[in-house]
């Protein structure tokens, strides 16, 4: 069973790093959570080396070539998620902490974020003031799932980008689906195969997954379901895409618009036999007929 990887930590007061956009010169200004005050010892978060590809500024201290692949395809990924889901694109900054290994990584966790658990990568939202903007900030190591990591929590960054807030669901059921490399068109194999070797079912219930609004209430198999009714609504009918899409656009300027599933149903009357099917197919795979993509 693939355990949760990730937590979302929202609406954490402090500064953190500042970036000028669009220019080649940086002030570094580390937040409490990334250097300890000068009386405290403790780990810090990376920072002696720092290159910005769009609006993602990696830091790392270790030997880590900028030629990688996987930063390009990043690049990419925030093509991916903006057109996919008809969403403006942002400049805002994003701050990937890259360290060197597990060990090193979860030393600092431990020390500057104790009330997290153990995960391989976290996406913290953090609001400088009450209501005010917020600094997206990733933190992860360099490991071998690194690539499904990184594309998981800098989807939830771009999200956070434009949008007012996402629900807990929908905002875990984008990562899952985003994470997934890009041919393979947002089918989550893992969730797929899981399915089938354990004869589990979803049971899904819409209803109750909206009404979540903890992350420790999401288990493995609320993150299967989640990227479900996701999949289902990006890659069946093209009814369903536009559900999801007015929705999102929704959540650009109201934090709360309320449920989604009633206009789901106003598509599938029975989403819950859709959604089944929906899974069986891409199981056999006969995949869905995919949505046209909007320019």
């Amino acid at each position: 069973m693939r355990f949760v990887s990730r937590c979302i930590l929202r609406n954490i007061a402090c500064a953190v790093l500042s970036f000028s956009l669009g220019c080649h010169l940086f002030n570094l200004s580390p937040s409490p959570a990334d250097k300890p005050p000068p009386d405290v010892a403790g780990p810090v978060a990376p920072g002696k080396h720092w290159f910005r590809e769009s609006q993602f500024v990696f830091l790392y201290d270790f030997d880590l070539p900028r030629e990688q692949p996987l930063f390009r395809e990043l690049v990419d990924l925030r093509g991916q998620v903006y057109k996919e889901l008809q969403l403006p694109s942002s400049r805002a900054t994003v701050q990937v902490y890259v360290f060197q290994d597990r060990e090193h990584y979860e030393q600092f966790m431990t020390a500057r974020h104790p009330e997290l658990p153990k995960r391989r990568a976290f996406f913290l939202a953090q609001a400088r003031t009450p209501g005010g903007p917020e600094d997206l900030v990733v933190y992860t190591y360099w490991g071998e799932k690194i690539r499904e990591d990184l594309r998981h929590e800098l989807t939830h960054a771009l999200l956070h980008s434009v949008l007012k807030d996402v629900p807990l669901w929908l905002d875990e059921g984008l990562a899952e689906y985003f994470e997934a490399p890009p041919e393979a068109h947002g089918t989550n194999y893992q969730h797929l195969n899981q399915l089938r070797l354990s004869g589990d079912t979803l049971h899904p219930d819409l209803t109750r997954l909206e009404g979540l609004s903890k992350v420790e209430q999401m288990t493995p198999a609320e993150y299967r379901e989640a990227w479900a009714w996701v999949h289902l609504m990006l890659r069946d009918r093209s009814e369903a895409k536009t559900v999801l899409l007015t929705y999102l656009q929704k959540l650009r300027t109201n934090s709360d618009p309320g449920p989604l599933e009633p206009s789901l149903v106003a598509v599938f009357p029975h989403p819950n036999d859709a959604l089944e099917k929906h899974l069986a197919r891409l199981d056999s795979g006969t995949n869905p007929t995919p949505t046209a993509q909007r320019p």
